[in-house]
């Protein structure tokens, strides 16, 4: 078993035992869940707040949770309430399996398709329904993120190996020259940079590689 202390920010995050409303939507924005509000990068701000108003309705209206948006909810309801709202871009991997793997506890509860009615209406109520039946169709989204995380980590290493020097090497590509060569690029080619903050760069990018790895 894998050190807790030894895993990624948001692996940890992903075995929180209750959230509030702003952990859970920093969480969704690839942001550390601790963040002051004024430490929130400016390309998240957006986001944050979608996140933050929309989490905060269905928490009102579902009838589920008793308390304010402070306070702290057990994490089976919140990550499930959350898989709707999931960025596949922006969301990093391990919050995204959290989510899913919510909805498939709840729905394997007693009257737990009605409870995922509440947090996220017909919608949520049918992805709890499938994985009830058949997980197949789930599985092979969950495949097609797989692949696409390898092959970010393949890339990497490609661009480590093919450059060098401040790269780094294939076998220890050295993200942040690597990042700032990134955001160097987008500022000259006025590319978009939602996404594509710091830490989530670092976040994927050893999460990609650690996939790769656990492959061979």
């Amino acid at each position: 078993m894998t050190s807790f202390i030894k895993l990624g920010l948001f692996e940890r995050e992903a075995r929180s035992p209750a959230l509030n409303v702003k952990q859970l939507a920093l969480l969704l924005c690839g942001e550390d869940p601790e963040l002051k509000t004024a430490e929130i990068p400016e390309n998240k701000v957006k986001e944050y707040k979608i996140y933050y108003r929309h989490i905060s309705k269905w928490i009102d209206a579902s009838g589920v949770f008793n308390g304010g948006n402070a306070t702290p909810f057990p994490s089976d309801y919140m990550f499930a309430l959350a898989f709707l709202m999931i960025d596949p871009d922006m969301t990093p991997k391990p919050i995204q399996e959290r989510c899913l793997e919510s909805v498939e506890i709840i729905a394997n509860k007693n009257n737990g398709k009605e409870i995922l009615r509440k947090l996220g209406g017909e919608e949520l109520y049918k992805v709890g329904l499938e994985l009830s039946k058949n997980k197949r169709g789930l599985h092979r989204k969950d495949d097609e993120a797989d692949n696409n995380s390898k092959m970010i980590a393949y890339l990497i290493k490609l661009l480590a190996y093919k450059v060098g020097h401040s790269y780094g090497s294939a076998s220890k590509p050295v993200r942040s020259t690597i990042y700032n060569d990134i955001i160097a690029l987008s500022k000259q080619e006025n590319l978009p940079l939602i996404g594509m903050s710091r830490s989530t760069f670092y976040e994927k990018v050893k999460q990609s590689l650690l996939d790769l790895e656990s492959s061979e």
